[in-house]
């Protein structure tokens, strides 16, 4: 399986699923493939017919499908590699990206006093 460097939940936006399913009709008008969505391999397979078709329409909506999910799959490796080493990755929910957490607060000197702290519970301050 070749995903390796796109977005492996290019197919969890509606509007993705909605310009696939376009492309998966007139494929099967074309060619008279049915493509199915399980495939591991339905983004390359949409790229090969998209190639081979001589409608300017499935071009049209394979090239919004990459736009939509994300990079293309056919970006160069060596521009992405310092890309992903910089930052880690992004933490998703439901196929989309999660803000990113509070830093830490800055550790002063550690002297064991807690009673300057505020506690809260359920909110309402207790200490």
């Amino acid at each position: 399986m070749s995903g390796g460097g796109i977005n492996a939940h290019w197919l969890m936006h509606y509007r993705v699923v909605t310009l696939v399913n376009q492309c998966r009709r007139l494929i099967r008008d074309e060619f008279g493939a049915r493509l199915s969505l399980t495939d591991p391999d339905l983004r390359e397979s949409l790229g090969a017919y998209a190639e081979r078709s001589a409608s300017g329409e499935l071009k049209r909506l394979m090239a919004r499908i990459n736009e939509e999910a994300g990079e293309p799959e056919h970006k160069p490796e060596t521009d992405a590699a310092p890309d992903t080493a910089a930052r880690p990755p992004r933490r998703m929910y439901r196929g989309q990206p999660l803000p990113e957490p509070a830093p830490p607060p800055a550790a002063g000197p550690d002297d064991g006093s807690t009673s300057d702290k505020t506690v809260i519970y359920r909110g309402r301050r207790v200490r």
